[in-house]
């Protein structure tokens, strides 16, 4: 995939921006410089024509009673012009212009396409009074059509002349704001940099991360910066966590299989009777049973850790209870403890059977194994405050108010010895904790000695 840089795009769409802007400024200064220019040719003819009206005077020929004087003619030598009487004769025109412009037309300025140049053209009625001194002072009036045009060709030339240092202008200042805005756009983006930077540094063998002090500084990059380091926070505590839980793992193995081991060489150290080694060999598949559990819990922690795949079909928890007794049931008649079910009220959640099964079985254990003969363990289930709950209630020996906090650890025993001479793994709870919260729920444990313990999941009801 082709990589992009938020600096270079920043910097080519301002000054896109720039250029689109310095464009529509100078066409906008072209046009308004050309019809500046336009409006003062057509002031120029008009004057030109006036001009021109001037220099008509009185024929000497007794057929022609006007003429135009060529020496009182000033015209420009694009220009064309031609004047008519009111019986629409040629007076005069133009020299070295062919065909002269015509009498007839439209009266004002107009535009017109003379050989391939585009003229501006004033058509206008105007009248000539002659004075003569044998009328006595009375001047005589002399109507005319008087055509003037010139070429606007020179205009556009003159535009460009005028608007050019404005164009360099426009160019050196686009110039200056491109290298002005690139130093900016670096400068602003110098906090992603630093972010970009700081979060190349972590690594599965250096999880530290500190957030740079321009990232937070900026708003937009604030939350960002603060979100990754609470991440990293969190994954340094899951691999040290994970490091602990092999750390755990390989002793615990390593007890279990050490004491198989020492029972076989305890077996081995001499001849023994038949009903000694029955006895032997019946330890050992004890020791092994234990081994396996330990096992077995290992891999269902592994497995529960993971979220559901998909989305489990309801279940009604106050089932799951009645089932799961029926299962400890045995159990907890060895014990003389008598396994209750409170069903509360209507409560279900997306779980699967297998997953709830496992979380009751395992609470239910550990509430026989610490409870006393003649005790009563209680499941409970119930709504409350929007949540599906339920409880499993014992009345045993409980447990000591430094072992609360972590007594969903993985490994960890309030009581070592009684745990493994019990069966225990030490995995139970943190399994519990796996389950629930693989489901968005949670699980909290309250316990007074001597009376009992309370353990609560929560899951989100349907």
């Amino acid at each position: 995939m082709k990589s992009r840089s938020i600096t270079r795009q920043t910097v080519a769409i301002v000054l896109l921006a720039q250029i689109t802007f310095a464009l529509v400024l100078g066409v906008i200064a072209i046009l308004s410089e050309r019809n500046t220019r336009l409006r003062a040719l057509d002031q120029q003819i008009a004057g030109r024509l006036d001009s021109l009206l001037g220099a008509i005077q009185d024929a000497e020929d007794p057929e022609d009673n006007i003429t135009i004087d060529p020496a009182e003619v000033d015209i420009m030598r694009e220009d064309r012009y031609a004047v008519y009487s009111e019986s629409g004769k040629l007076i005069g025109r133009s020299a070295d212009h062919e065909p002269a412009l015509p009498a007839q037309g439209e009266m004002g300025l107009s535009r017109h396409r003379i050989d391939r140049l585009q003229y501006h053209v004033l058509r206008r009625n105007a009248l000539r009074i002659i004075d003569r001194a044998e009328n006595h002072g009375i001047g005589l009036r002399r109507p005319v059509v008087i055509v003037y045009a010139s070429p606007e060709n020179h205009v556009l030339h003159e535009v460009f002349e005028a608007v050019g240092r404005l164009l360099v202008a426009i160019v050196l200042v686009s110039a200056a704001a491109a290298f002005v805005t690139a130093s900016l756009v670096r400068k602003t983006l110098q906090p992603i940099r630093d972010l970009s930077l700081a979060a190349q540094s972590v690594s599965s063998t250096s999880l530290q991360f500190d957030s740079p002090h321009s990232a937070m500084q900026v708003d937009e990059l604030r939350p960002l910066a603060t979100t990754l380091s609470a991440l990293i926070d969190e994954l340094r505590e899951a691999f040290a966590k994970e490091q602990r839980f092999v750390g755990d793992a390989a002793h615990e193995l390593k007890t279990a299989v050490a004491v198989v081991r020492s029972a076989v060489q305890v077996l081995m150290l001499r001849r023994r009777t038949e009903q000694e080694y029955v006895a032997g060999l019946d330890q050992l598949l004890q020791d092994n049973d234990r081994v396996e559990a330990l096992v077995a819990s290992m891999l269902d922690l592994a497995r529960f850790e993971q979220a559901p795949n998909g989305k489990a079909p309801l279940l009604d928890l106050a089932d799951a209870a009645r089932e799961a007794c029926a299962t400890m049931e045995s159990i907890a008649e060895t014990h003389g403890v008598r396994l209750v079910v409170e069903d509360e009220a209507y409560a279900t959640t997306h779980l699967s059977m297998d997953r709830v099964q496992t979380l009751l079985t395992n609470l239910l254990s550990n509430a026989i194994r610490h409870s006393s003969p003649g005790g009563t363990v209680t499941v409970a289930t119930k709504l409350q405050d929007g949540h599906a709950v339920i409880e499993v209630i014992d009345e045993g020996s409980g447990i000591p108010a430094h072992a609360l906090p972590h007594v969903f650890d993985r490994f960890y025993r309030a009581d070592p010895s009684r745990s493994r001479a019990s069966g225990g793994t030490g995995l139970g709870l943190a399994i519990c904790k796996s389950i629930v919260e693989s489901a968005g729920g949670r699980i909290d444990i309250t316990s007074t000695v001597g009376k009992g313990t309370r353990v609560r999941a929560l899951f989100i009801t349907a």
